[in-house]
């Protein structure tokens, strides 16, 4: 997969790529992410588990067990010759 990436300094709201040929008659997907502080991909929110995530909520369902319902007799098909 041949990709493109431009960093572009926005003064207005309006930008003008030129593409390679190779991109000519093709689909293509264009997406704009911001780069600034709040927004680089260095400085994205910490996705981790919170500190004591597992220990504040292992149990929690434990008077409202979730429960497998029974799944039925499994089905017997004709032998494929």
């Amino acid at each position: 997969m041949q990709a493109l990436r431009k960093v572009y300094q926005m003064t207005s709201n309006t930008v003008t790529i030129q593409l390679p040929i190779t991109f000519q008659n093709r689909l293509v997907e264009i997406i704009l992410l911001p780069l600034d502080e709040t927004c680089s991909p260095m400085t994205f929110p910490n996705t981790d588990w919170p500190p004591d995530f597992f220990e504040k909520t292992a149990g929690c369902l434990a008077s409202d067990p979730i429960e497998r319902a029974p799944q039925g007799d499994y089905e017997i098909r004709e032998e494929i010759k």
